[in-house]
């Protein structure tokens, strides 16, 4: 896990703004070559001027050149690191949105099993992918350019010191490179912790009612505690390990510098050195080790990034619910069929389906009657294909529900669930959620022709009451109701009700009942209940047993 090659699996996103990526690397590569010179210079200033005739003119004169050059390297190396930060932000927000777009086609039989915490944990992962494109990692990459420049000054200052600095410089790069010891398993393990908690957080907000209702804080609590101490001990040993590999390349820089000072002190005293060439040359050390330690140390520091790479393919990588469902319905749901359809959720082991068989035609109003836990609800997920029957065969227009794409059939089927879902905006936000085709008008003309206008008119705002939260801002009935609204208003092939009187008021429950019986409607409409009372609009009834 971790390998830098996952890297390489960012090419899609970086191809896409990859004059940006260019102009960044040119910017660092141009401010290495101005600032080369620098050291040189500051040796130059140290044997000519100041130990030599130390002329004031000739000091003002190089301290202007090296002045200039910082200034130009300044420039250079703002525009550049401001590339950076640029693709960083553009490159995350794209891989963010593959990410929550992958998330949203998904299968249910894996989303169902999952904390909704975790996968928001690994979602917020996108942001860690970002840090490969700091100018900090960026700049040690191109530091390769400084320490080749650095090395070939360094040769033309004296050759028999830079042999010592070749030498010295493999054996830096392995200390550095072995001392960090278990850093990426203990990365690996935190974020995994990290992931863990974040879905014991969304479980608790989620259900925070419940939780007061119910009393249920203590027990909440421990379980939050018991997943915090595990992360905890997991950052403590990340950061410790840390610690210790800073500490290592402390001790490493501070005796190989050490050794280079020794060995110019012997051809100084020789006279075969200058104190001015030895500044320089301690400059260039300082950039060959820099980036020495840099490369030694990138990978490690990188494969956490990558660990987040691979932890986010592992999503977009995986099988969606349209995956091998290449065809399209091209035409209107006419029949509707299922036979022998069998159906057990993941890790139960009785089916909550057996060998169920019906037919519904273009026309029809039916009733899927069952007492609760028969699986009438199991059913309406199976018809919209948010499951997969074990066994048996879901047909439309004799057309196997495994063959047709998700997409397209939901583009045909209308359904008002038994917990309603309302989006944070208005009512009419929430009305026309879903396709563009219908505006304000339409909505108005149909609540006008349901013969619900004094109803929508009794909401704070009318169509335009805020929904702050799911449903918060109206009733349940009034949510039952606009999510009746929506699905009218788009005149489906099929429309499914799904327990549409058994938890509202009475006013709604009248409310619906009298539109389903006045409504023509001329594709399929499917109820699921377990009431019968004010039904009498149906034309067959379906028992589930």
């Amino acid at each position: 896990m971790g390998k830098l090659s996952s890297i390489l699996k960012l090419r899609p996103y970086i191809k896409k703004h990859r004059l940006i990526f260019v102009a960044g690397i040119m910017g660092m590569l141009l401010g290495s070559i101005i600032s080369t010179p620098i050291p040189y210079i500051i040796g130059i200033i140290m044997d000519k001027v100041l130990i030599g005739k130390k002329g004031y003119s000739q000091l003002y004169m190089y301290v202007g050149i090296i002045a200039i050059l910082y200034i130009l390297t300044y420039v250079v190396s703002i525009a550049s690191r401001y590339m950076f930060v640029k693709i960083n932000n553009l490159v995350v927000n794209d891989l963010r949105c593959s990410v929550m777009d992958k998330v949203m086609e998904l299968p249910m039989s894996y989303l169902a099993n999952t904390e909704k915490g975790y996968v928001q944990g690994r979602i917020a992962e996108c942001s860690s992918v970002g840090s490969i494109f700091s100018p900090s990692y960026v700049s040690i990459i191109l530091s390769l350019t400084d320490a080749v420049l650095a090395l070939g000054t360094m040769f033309a200052i004296n050759y028999k010191l830079s042999i010592v600095v070749i030498i010295l410089t493999p054996l830096f790069f392995f200390a550095t490179k072995l001392s960090m010891g278990n850093f990426m398993n203990n990365t690996k393990e935190m974020l995994e912790y990290n992931a863990t908690l974040n879905g014991e957080c969304f479980e608790i907000i989620n259900g925070i009612e419940d939780i007061k209702i119910l009393n249920g804080k203590s027990s909440h609590l421990k379980k939050f505690n018991d997943k915090l101490s595990k992360l905890v001990k997991s950052s403590l040993k990340q950061s410790k390990s840390m610690i210790v590999f800073m500490g290592n390349i402390t001790f490493i820089n501070n005796f190989g510098s050490l050794l280079v000072l020794l060995v110019a002190g012997i051809l100084i005293l020789k006279g075969q050195f200058t104190i001015g060439l030895y500044t320089s040359f301690s400059l260039y050390i300082a950039k060959v080790f820099g980036s020495v330690q840099g490369i030694g140390t990138l990978g490690t520091m990188i494969k956490p990034v990558c660990l987040s790479i691979e932890r986010l393919y592992e999503l977009l990588d995986m099988e969606d619910e349209n995956t091998g469902k290449t065809l399209y319905l091209h035409e209107q749901i006419r029949s509707i069929k299922l036979e022998n359809a069998t159906f057990k959720y993941k890790n139960n082991t009785k089916n909550v389906l057996n060998n169920i068989n019906f037919e519904i035609s273009k026309g029809e109003k039916v009733l899927i009657k069952g007492e609760n836990g028969s699986g009438k609800s199991t059913i309406i997920k199976l018809l919209l294909g948010l499951y997969n029957v074990a066994e048996g065969k879901i047909l439309y227009n004799d057309i196997d529900i495994m063959l047709i794409n998700n997409k397209s059939l939901r583009e045909r089927i209308g359904i008002v669930s038994q917990s309603i879902f309302l989006f944070r905006g208005t009512v009419l936000d929430n009305i026309l959620y879903g396709q563009t085709e219908k505006k304000l008008e339409d909505v108005k003309i149909l609540i006008k022709n349901l013969g619900i206008e004094e109803y929508i008119n009794k909401l704070p705002k009318g169509l335009d009451t805020e929904i702050t939260q799911n449903t918060s801002g109206v009733s349940g009935g009034q949510a039952q109701v606009i999510a009746f609204i929506r699905v009218i208003l788009f005149n489906k092939d099929v429309i499914i009700l799904d327990e549409p009187i058994s938890n509202v008021d009475v006013e709604t429950r009248n409310l619906i009942l009298g539109i389903l019986r006045k409504k023509d409607f001329e594709g399929i409409l499917i109820v699921v209940s377990h009431l019968l009372e004010g039904m009498d609009f149906i034309s067959r009834i379906i028992e589930i047993k």
